[in-house]
């Protein structure tokens, strides 16, 4: 890709497609966080 060795265009591209996967699912999963321990009935 782009002229690039295999390994070298994985290594470019992969890891920031992969952050932001990583990232997207992260702030999916805690969006609700603050309503979800307010519910749970435990004072902190």
């Amino acid at each position: 890709m782009f002229g690039l060795p295999g390994l070298t265009a994985l290594v470019l591209f992969g890891f920031p497609i992969f952050w932001l996967l990583y990232t997207l699912v992260f702030f999916l999963k805690t969006r609700n966080w603050v309503d979800d321990s307010e519910n749970e009935g435990g004072k902190s």
